[in-house]
């Protein structure tokens, strides 16, 4: 009876063991088993004893208690430093002078970007405005003629005039090109600078030189073989003012001027050989002639073109406007008229030139 019991029981606690125990988990894939290399000590020996290889799974070993090197490891303490740097702050006496900041010249200043504090610094208003330089190009024609109380054509025109087919002049001289150069010491300004100047032109002529005599197998009154030129070298001494107040202050790019003063023209006539020509009576054609000339003109200044780029131009170069200009000019370099009795070599005419203030 106690031996059924016995029987019952332990089936019964073999079932109830049963059902309490999770199932078992599904076989996962066959991995490759990667085996860690076991970690070394200082000797280079292996931490785990190979005779606890075979020990069983349920020993455990504290390898932060147990485990210990072979032989101990000592550090060893840092070798102190060479030749030590010593840092010092500079004396008074070794700190650099100091720097002026401050505009100079109309010009704005370099900035220092290690100085901590910085003086205000004013717009840049332009470089200083002293001289100014011109070239302008126009029609001249010489007024040799003006006096000549004769019919016809005058001396002059007979050479130089417009001619027919058998080369005599019917008309007065057409206007040629003439050249000039100018140079001004503005020194002084109130509104705009009041200048001295100076200027030098060149004008020529050419003309076939005119036989002596003619014939009537050829009626030509010209020497296809000989030609003479005539050339004026202008010179002037002028007072000048040009009024740039509203060209400065508000922008408006038009500025007025006016000039005169005294004029001297040197004239000589050549041949076809480059030489100077001369008479039946051996003078030579050449001379000079004084008078006085006037200037009246506009300005158009370039720098509202690109304001930026003036500005630029003028920091860099120092020259502060660029303009092209036209004028008309009242020339009489005659000897003062009466008084001299010399060859006129002036004109009325006009120019148009580009001008430089710097």
């Amino acid at each position: 009876m106690v031996s059924a019991f016995a029987t019952v029981g332990f089936a019964v606690a073999i079932i109830g063991d049963t059902t309490t125990q999770p199932p078992t988990p599904p076989e996962a894939p066959n991995k490759e088993v990667v085996e860690e290399p076991a970690s070394l000590d200082a000797t280079g020996a292996s931490d785990i004893d190979e005779s606890a290889a075979d020990t069983s799974t349920d020993e455990r070993v504290d390898f932060a208690s147990e485990a210990t090197p072979k032989e101990p490891i000592f550090f060893a303490e840092p070798e102190p430093e060479q030749n030590p740097v010593l840092f010092r702050s500079p004396t008074a006496d070794q700190l650099p002078a100091p720097v002026d900041f401050s505009p100079s010249d109309g010009k704005a200043p370099m900035l220092d970007a290690a100085r901590t504090s910085l003086d205000p610094v004013l717009p840049f208003s332009g470089t200083p405005q002293r001289f100014a330089i011109e070239v302008k190009f126009g029609p001249y024609l010489p007024s040799v003629d003006v006096n000549y109380p004769g019919p016809g054509l005058g001396a002059y025109a007979e050479v130089f005039g417009s001619t027919d087919d058998r080369g005599v002049a019917i008309e007065q001289p057409r206007d040629r090109l003439m050249t000039r150069i100018g140079f001004e010491w503005q020194f002084l300004d109130f509104g705009g600078p009041l200048s001295l100047g100076t200027s030098i032109g060149f004008f020529r002529d050419r003309a076939q030189a005119l036989l002596v005599q003619t014939t009537a197998s050829d009626p030509t009154v010209r020497s296809s073989a000989d030609r003479v030129r005539f050339s004026v070298l202008p010179l002037t001494l002028l007072l000048g003012y040009r009024f740039e107040l509203l060209a400065d202050r508000f922008r408006i790019p038009f500025v007025p001027y006016a000039k005169g003063g005294l004029a001297y023209g040197i004239w000589w006539a050549g041949n076809g050989n480059g030489d100077v020509s001369t008479n039946d009576a051996g003078v030579k054609g050449r001379g000079g002639s004084a008078g006085w000339q006037a200037n009246l003109g506009m300005m158009l200044r370039l720098d509202f073109l690109e304001p930026s780029a003036a500005k630029a131009l003028d920091s860099a170069t120092g020259i502060n406007h660029t303009s092209l200009f036209a004028e008309w000019q009242f020339s009489r370099m005659n000897g003062f008229g009466t008084v001299m009795n010399k060859v006129s070599v002036g004109d009325d005419t006009w120019y148009l030139g580009i001008a430089i203030e710097i």
